[in-house]
């Protein structure tokens, strides 16, 4: 999968905890969505959300290193 300036979803993993500022109690005991984009200056941008039915709790972006984003990867090929 090659990263795109908008985030998309690499892997998905089970609930581990709040990932934002707000939590949101109904987003809790579902899955992580564990996000990624590519800014223009090549950048590595991730993000994390909770995800349980139609409710979420969005985190903050934050920057990764490329071997963060490599085991994610390959975490992503593991759940297929």
């Amino acid at each position: 999968m090659k990263l795109t300036s908008r985030f998309c979803t690499v892997c998905v993993v089970g609930y581990t905890g709040s990932v934002g500022k707000h939590q949101d109690p109904r987003a809790a005991g579902g899955v992580k969505l564990c996000q990624a984009r590519q800014a223009k200056d090549g950048t590595i941008f991730g993000k994390y959300i909770n995800s349980n039915g139609k409710f979420q709790e969005v985190g903050e972006p934050f920057v990764m290193q490329q071997s963060e984003i490599d085991h994610w990867f390959k975490m992503g090929a593991l759940n297929k």
